[in-house]
């Protein structure tokens, strides 16, 4: 496979201004017709199905363009930090935690960070996600430093200020002001992690108070955990639905919710869905690390993706860690994020093509993002996948043949040969529509 990204506002170094024509692009599934996009040197595209051929000419076979992937939960802050410090033996998150607050932190530069933003940008990037929601901690100033490093061209970071490992911990009500002064769109909560349950219903009425005061966005880290008993999922659901901000508000992870009582988490999702909150499921990661505890048989322990859904609630998917201690693999790669939570939560194959949702238009709402347009006058900003369906994107999970957002763009070649035959588009797409 080869990636290329360019920077920059010329493209062509030898022409020194950029025009490319993209052609036989597939705009629907169903659809026998091909298209073509032409976008100028400003990065703006300036007509669909016209004639002009100056530049760079891109042929995509017949592939299927989609809106750019989002990934609404992640922790850039200390991404690609495994070999900092000792391995998580445990394979827990508390573990992980205790390992990156009291070893990797210490070690999180100003100029670290930056250094490995930069891949991480990359890494976001090939794989034609334009939007990420970091949650960066409090301690060692992390969340600050990311707010100095963010800026780039490719790929926008929406910073949420994570009080980890909760409010009532030395001065974090303070530091989380502080950074959402500093530019910080989302409040951050962890209430399951406080010291006790008091802590955890009062801890959530100062994330919302925050929110309110500084007209933020609320994504908390909530009942993550494989404890039963752990129910502050409906805390926030009622306090979002009593502040009408529900459209604000994301809950993250909730994965008790696979160990709950099913008349207690049906009652649960009626409510949810009431507030109109956002749900964010992590499955490659929730599955790593939950049912640590077990023994056999060992629970999943992912949110329940289908049956929120199923209860109009809406869901979208993460890639949480990576490269760190709490998660020693990933790639930001949300095709396989996509592909894993139908592994992970039993969906079935009518489904597969509702999983695009998950990482797109979902995702744009759960973060309050406008979704781009593909129209003349617009921005370019556009993937076109591998693949000619949804299903076999997702089947595959290969990163986009092309990425385009105004004058960057990455181009991922993939091509496979048996003996002197060219064997790629038949094995990639397998299924016709």
């Amino acid at each position: 496979m080869l990636s290329l990204i360019t920077y920059g506002n010329a493209f062509n170094s030898l022409l020194h201004e950029y025009y490319m024509l993209i052609k036989n692009i597939k705009f629907q599934e169903d659809s026998n017709e091909n298209h073509s996009i032409y976008i100028n040197d400003e990065g703006i595209i300036e007509c669909i199905d016209c004639d002009n051929k100056d530049g760079e000419v891109i042929d995509a076979k017949g592939r299927l363009i989609s809106k750019p992937f989002v990934n609404p939960h992640a922790h850039l802050g200390y991404a690609l930090t495994l070999n900092y410090a000792r391995h998580n033996l445990s394979g827990t998150l508390i573990e992980g935690v205790e390992i990156i607050r009291e070893e990797v932190s210490q070690k999180i530069t100003q100029e670290d960070l930056e250094k490995r933003l930069e891949k991480i940008i990359k890494m976001h990037f090939i794989n034609g996600v334009f939007y990420v929601r970091s949650h960066d901690p409090v301690w060692n100033d992390v969340v600050f430093k990311m707010l100095k490093a963010r800026n780039n061209p490719l790929v926008e970071i929406q910073v949420v200020a994570f009080p980890s490992p909760g409010f009532f911990f030395d001065e974090n009500v303070e530091k989380i002001r502080k950074a959402l002064e500093e530019g910080a769109e989302v409040v951050g909560l962890i209430p399951h992690s406080e010291r006790s349950y008091e802590e955890g219903i009062k801890s959530i009425k100062v994330a919302f108070d925050l929110a309110v005061e500084y007209n933020k966005l609320i994504d908390g880290h909530v009942d993550e955990t494989d404890d039963p008993n752990s129910r502050f999922s409906e805390v926030v659901a009622r306090e979002a639905l009593s502040r009408g901000i529900g459209y604000k508000t994301s809950i993250s992870h909730m994965t008790a919710s696979h160990s709950y009582d099913n008349w207690y988490f049906h009652k649960l999702s009626l409510l949810l869905s009431e507030a109109g909150v956002s749900i964010i499921s992590n499955p490659i990661v929730s599955m790593h690390l939950q049912g640590r505890y077990d023994n056999y048989p060992k629970r999943r322990g992912v949110a329940r993706i289908r049956e929120l859904i199923n209860a109009g609630v809406n869901v979208a998917l993460g890639s949480d860690n990576v490269a760190d201690p709490i998660y020693p693999l990933g790639d930001y790669n949300m095709l396989r994020v996509a592909q894993e939570a139908f592994l992970a939560d039993h969906f079935t194959s009518n489904e597969i093509e509702e999983l695009l949702n998950l990482i797109t238009t979902n995702a744009y709402k759960a973060m309050q993002l406008k979704e781009p347009e593909i129209k003349p006058g617009n921005k370019a900003e556009f993937i076109i996948l591998q693949t000619k369906t949804i299903y076999d994107a997702i089947r595959t999970a290969l990163p986009p043949f092309l990425v385009v957002r105004g004058k960057h763009y990455a181009i991922n070649e993939i091509k496979t040969r048996i003996d002197e035959n060219e064997e790629t588009d038949k094995i990639i797409n397998i299924i016709d529509k």
